[in-house]
């Protein structure tokens, strides 16, 4: 059960009614999110940065139905293809939702909506790049962080599926 915790990345938790969410960064970016069924079983000890901080707040406050998006410099380290696909992602606004193939309509791939989904599946910063808000063309569709999560970050948007 969970990943391992990158030991290079300073760490914050993030506890909410939808569960523990760990935010990994370094002195200048976010370069993590794990969700909570992912986190690891065993205890680790918690580190920070300035933007990790901030990121925890900003993610707190959203969870908390008291904000609408982010503002923290993010990185991540993806193919081009994965990194359109998750910039696309970042643009899709609160309390909308867009499908698997606008997705990859927006990167230029037409037909690629699997390929924009398994794109969707790598992103390394759920929630702080809205992957939940992509959803498939005849209904909700995957999630890495499981079906109940998306639909109850969509519910946080007041979106219903």
């Amino acid at each position: 059960m969970g990943r391992q915790l990158e030991q290079s990345l300073s760490w914050q938790i993030v506890e909410s009614d939808l569960g523990l969410f760990a935010l990994g960064g370094d002195a200048t970016t976010v370069r993590r999110v794990i969700l909570p069924h992912e986190l690891p079983a065993l205890p680790f000890s918690s580190t920070s940065t300035a933007v990790v901080d901030e990121a925890a707040r900003q993610l707190a406050s959203f969870l908390a139905g008291e904000r609408q998006g982010f503002s923290v410099p993010l990185a991540s380290n993806g193919t081009p293809f994965q990194e359109a696909v998750w910039a696309l992602v970042t643009e899709i606004p609160f309390g909308t939702t867009e499908t698997y193939g606008w997705v990859a309509d927006g990167v230029g791939r037409p037909g690629g909506a699997r390929a924009a989904g398994q794109a969707l599946g790598r992103n390394p910063l759920p929630l702080l790049r809205p992957c939940h808000r992509v959803i498939a063309a005849e209904g909700l569709g995957g999630y890495g962080g499981g079906s109940q999560l998306k639909r109850s970050l969509l519910a946080l948007e007041g979106i219903a599926i």
